[in-house]
């Protein structure tokens, strides 16, 4: 029997790919790939050499390309997003959890250099996002230049009882200046629980990028965005799993805490919310509330609180309720999402597009338009063209 053609790699860039690009520990990587550890330090330390049907493996596992271990040298370093997730300090972190999250990161960076290389074919130059602000300046300072940056007037909110429509609206409105939303992968197998990755940002330009998970409701996704879009302001990739409820942990650190009340000004900017709240009726009023600025109830509660407009014992007590209610059986009304829907959520509209007028500009083929999401099937390009073009 012929002997596997072993592959000629550079183990150095064997090496870099696991620690630097997708950052997984050696025994988990071997765990993974179902080889013992020392087999694969031998091949990143050259003694050894994988053969081409592991590599592929490798490669599928560190979510690259077969070629990039045949580069003579490491690429240059990979910008990975600061983390400011608030974790329990009595866990370690899940193996399994953070290779799902790290995936999703290299999946965003590929996306953007995708997109990039699409504008470079189609000739024409990238949008400019020029939004900026300082840490040291006044949060509602901050919200006014993001509002501005993103031309946004409350009167053109929908006015709607379906929360998937004002989060629709929101990923618009960002991504029209030019900043990519998107859902984490489309792959289950990728799948980020939401207690490990609410969000997190690529605040790299052109086109940085917004992750937001689909596991949070519509109104959490929409308040990350706008969280998200001010590390963007900021020029600082992160990853976060904190919401508006956590505003005053005094284990977030001062940059969340900044983004949070920046957030939560733009959603709920303190002068139009105290022209139209009256506290002797909020209880009754907070529904017709919540729609005008299309977030929950609960951000409302949250921003009078911010606001020192109710006592935290108020504040606690509504929460309290909410759980209660949360607890009683709930008819699940859920309809599962079609394939083509989650691929577009995933990839983002902004990069859709662009993708399919490369395509019908004749700069990419069929096959690498079906590359640019996830390798699927025709029938499901046709589908996501038509939600576009909708």
């Amino acid at each position: 029997m012929a002997k596997s053609v072993k592959a000629l790699i550079t183990p150095e860039v064997l090496k870099w790919v696991r620690e630097k690009r997708i950052r997984l520990e050696l025994d988990y990587a071997a765990k993974k790939l179902k080889i013992d550890p020392e087999r694969l330090e031998a091949w990143e330390n050259g003694t050894e050499k994988p053969t081409f049907a592991q590599l592929k493996k490798i490669a599928k596992l560190y979510k690259t390309h077969v070629s990039i271990f045949y580069l003579p040298k490491s690429p240059k370093a990979f910008r990975w997003p600061v983390d400011y997730r608030v974790l329990p300090k009595s866990k370690t972190p899940d193996q399994e959890q953070t290779y799902k999250l790290n995936a999703n990161i290299v999946e965003a960076h590929e996306r953007r250099q995708r997109l990039i290389h699409i504008y470079e074919m189609l000739e024409e130059p990238p949008p400019k996002v020029s939004v900026q602000i300082n840490p040291n300046e006044s949060h509602r300072n901050a919200a006014k230049k993001i509002t501005e940056f993103l031309e946004f007037n409350s009167e053109n909110l929908p006015k709607t009882t379906n929360p998937y429509n004002a989060l629709k609206f929101w990923k618009q409105t960002v991504e029209a200046k030019g900043i990519l939303v998107c859902h984490t992968s489309v792959n289950t197998h990728l799948s980020v629980d939401l207690k490990t990755c609410r969000g997190f940002c690529i605040a790299l330009k052109p086109f940085p990028v917004i992750v937001v998970n689909p596991k949070d409701k519509p109104y959490g996704r929409i308040f990350t965005i706008i969280h998200e879009l001010v590390h963007i302001a900021l020029g600082k990739s992160i990853i976060q799993n904190s919401g508006l409820s956590e505003i005053r942990k005094p284990s977030l650190n001062e940059t969340e805490r900044f983004c949070n009340m920046v957030a939560g000004e733009v959603l709920v900017p303190e002068n139009e919310l105290l022209e139209i709240i009256d506290l002797k009726t909020l209880q009754d009023d907070l529904p017709e509330i919540s729609k005008h600025f299309q977030v929950s109830t609960e951000v409302i509660m949250r921003r009078l609180l911010i606001l020192n407009k109710i006592s935290q014992q108020k504040y606690y007590a509504y929460r309290k309720m909410l759980s209660d209610k949360y607890k009683e059986p709930q008819n699940d009304t859920d309809v599962p999402i079609p394939y083509h829907t989650r691929l577009l959520s995933a990839s983002g509209e902004y990069y859709a597009r662009s993708a399919f007028s490369a395509y019908y500009e004749n700069k990419i083929t069929l096959a690498e338009l079906s590359a640019a999401f996830y390798n699927c099937s025709t029938k499901h390009l046709f589908k996501i063209e038509s939600e576009i073009t909708t």
